[in-house]
């Protein structure tokens, strides 16, 4: 999953935004805030400057400044800085103080404090520190308080998705077929309940599938028991033709069973591949032992081959898919051929009447009008899907009356 599609990160964008929304606002706010202090201390010193002119002297009276809380700067690098800020142009209308003699009266912001500069018509400027007090830490705690209730939301908001990421590993590790997962939780939002819900649901699907392994084994035992006597008693029977028969039903028997087993596991999905490297003519003689009877009528044309399957598994492929040739061969007759590339199984026959892709579902042809009440059943059902486990690929062809089934490798 890619970051940008995390709830996570979404969540995360909001929350920044939000908080720079916040921060912006009460940086405006406080500039607003800090303007009509400006503007008040700039009306309150023009006033005290109006008190202290002397108007026969033409001199400020930096004594009764003082007692109105202007004090002058006499720091030399302090009132550089605070000439050196920038003043927007006018930013206050001028205040006559008299009719033949003015002041030009600034006030501006530096640090923590206010200061007017008052400027004679040729002369040096003079900086006084207004009565401007306030304390910085009220003037921060709203703010500082909203910022922390902000960032305390999205830490609980992150803390209560954060068990979706476990609960994701949970759904990972059941699906690839692990029941010993338990993810109950104790906490009342809906996460906990999404997470209890899929606790029960595990639970009940274990069970059930404790119930089906332990039904399946019951009745393998019972199923392979009767064949084993069966076969045990067909050893005893003198005539050899009537012996062989019975054996070979009870083969057949045993390879069905076999076979049932699979289409369970498959239904599962908790069939596992041994992959290990093999020939494939011995592949091949393993799918013939199986169809022992029917061997004599499958031509064989095999190539040297090498391949990374499961033996068994791989060999109940070959065998079905031979099966189903020959049940469905107008002449009875099947050809199986190989190169490096693709494995061919063809039989002289009509075409089929689905899509190969519907006949690898189980239970497809039941209902179905067949000509035949053999059917491909479970046969390619098996086959499809551990060809799809070995990830390999299997299609049909038709070419005039031919029908072709090829494994690609």
């Amino acid at each position: 999953m890619r970051w940008y599609h995390s709830i996570i990160t979404r969540i995360s964008v909001i929350f920044a935004l939000a908080l720079i929304g916040i921060i912006a606002i009460f940086i405006s706010l406080s500039q607003h805030e800090r303007d009509n202090y400006v503007r008040s201390m700039h009306d309150y010193s023009h006033i005290a400057l109006r008190s202290a002119f002397d108007a026969p002297t033409k001199i400020l009276d930096h004594e009764k400044l003082e007692e109105m809380g202007l004090t002058l700067i006499n720091d030399v690098k302090l009132k550089e800085a605070i000439l050196a800020q920038p003043r927007p142009p006018k930013p206050f209308p001028m205040k006559r103080m008299e009719e033949r003699f003015r002041f030009n009266i600034e006030t501006v912001s530096y640090g923590k404090h206010i200061y007017t500069i008052v400027q004679r018509k040729d002369s040096i400027p003079l900086v006084f520190q207004t009565p401007y007090e306030k304390e910085f830490f009220p003037q921060i705690l709203f703010p500082l308080a909203t910022i922390a209730f902000v960032i305390f939301l999205y830490i609980g908001i992150l803390r209560s998705i954060m068990p979706l990421k476990q609960l994701r590993n949970h759904v990972k590790r059941f699906a690839d077929g692990h029941y010993d997962i338990a993810c109950h939780s104790t906490k009342k939002d809906e996460i906990a309940a999404l997470a209890n819900e899929f606790d029960n649901a595990v639970l009940k699907i274990k069970s059930l599938r404790d119930s089906r392994q332990l039904f399946l084994r019951n009745i393998m035992h019972e199923l392979k028991t009767p064949i084993t006597k069966g076969k045990l008693a067909s050893e005893m029977i003198e005539n050899a033709t009537y012996a062989t028969i019975l054996q070979n039903v009870f083969k057949r028997q045993e390879v069905l069973l076999e076979e049932f087993g699979r289409i369970e596991k498959l239904s599962a999905d908790e069939l596992k591949l041994d992959i290990q490297p093999y020939l494939f003519e011995d592949i091949v003689d393993f799918a013939l032992d199986i169809l022992d009877d029917k061997k004599e009528r499958i031509t064989c044309k095999l190539s040297p081959l090498s391949l990374h399957v499961d033996f068994e598994l791989f060999g109940v492929v070959i065998k079905n898919l031979l099966d189903n040739g020959l049940n469905y061969a107008q002449d009875g007759k099947v050809t199986l051929q190989n190169d490096a590339q693709s494995i061919t199984i063809s039989n002289l026959g009509n075409p089929l009447e689905f899509p190969l892709e519907r006949y690898g579902e189980p239970y497809f042809l039941e209902g179905k009008k067949q000509k035949s009440s053999r059917g491909l059943g479970f046969g390619l059902f098996i086959t499809w899907h551990v060809v799809r486990l070995h990830n390999m690929k299997i299609t049909y062809q038709r070419e005039g009356n031919m029908n072709s089934f090829i494994i690609h490798i």
